[in-house]
């Protein structure tokens, strides 16, 4: 049923993902104009800029899709990080019914190209970060879940599924600092990083996967050991 690492593998991952998609989009449609301006729970960004990114990493997602289908490796943004993130901004004063058609458009382009695909098409190569298109199905898989959290609607990090929130604490593991020991433990699950006098961070899987995301958590991790204080976070991978 799952893989080694109890990741689900990419034919459950959609199941879940569907279900989270029918969900934004009920929420979203509630919005109006000034919900859409109002601040998400990320610095700096609206709910318009969360709404602008997601429309617009779907369909980058569905053409990598698309193009790996046809044999070809594109970049996942045309001119890279700068054109993603002014694309962002030039999006975000768009109107509510914009926003909204926005992201129905880039969810249902990526919908549509994901259900081209056969059980050995996500091994193709892509242009997001030279792996494969299985690495864009769990990029959105995670982007998807905690930018939904970030819009504030009421979709909590505790409603993350165990299988998300083991993998969010895996892939962001690298965020922890690199000279000291620090051991995430949750109900039997338990990761390590670093080197140097050990800390020993405990919570519920979903606690410690909104915290090493920088989301926020009904119940934050505890630290115990060597610094009784959470690890500082350094960027993400």
């Amino acid at each position: 049923m799952t893989v080694t690492d109890g990741t689900p593998k990419p034919a459950e991952r959609l199941a879940e993902i569907e279900a989270t998609h029918k969900r934004l989009r009920a929420q979203a449609t509630l919005l109006g104009e000034a919900g859409v301006r109002a601040p998400s729970t990320l610095p700096g960004w609206s709910r318009a800029h969360v709404l602008t990114h997601l429309g617009d990493l779907a369909r980058a997602f569905a053409r990598q899709a698309l193009c790996a289908l046809d044999g070809r490796v594109v970049d996942v943004y045309d001119g890279g990080r700068p054109a993603r993130d002014a694309a962002i901004e030039r999006g975000a004063p768009r109107s509510v019914e914009l926003q909204l058609a926005s992201l129905e458009d880039g969810l249902t382009q990526l919908e549509q190209a994901w259900a081209l695909l056969g059980p050995g098409d996500w091994d193709r190569p892509c242009g997001y970060r030279g792996a494969t298109l299985e690495a864009t199905q769990l990029c959105w898989w995670r982007e998807v879940h905690l930018h939904f959290t970030d819009l504030d609607l009421g979709y909590r990090a505790e409603e993350w599924s165990d299988a998300l929130a083991r993998h969010v604490v895996g892939y962001l593991l690298p965020r922890l600092p690199a000279d000291r020991t620090t051991v995430l433990y949750s109900d039997g699950d338990r990761w390590e990083h670093g080197a140097g006098a050990p800390t020993t961070v405990h919570g519920t899987r979903q606690g410690l996967a909104a915290w090493i995301s920088g989301r926020p958590a009904a119940r934050e991790p505890k630290a115990y050991g060597a610094h009784d204080s959470l690890p500082e976070l350094g960027s993400w991978p």
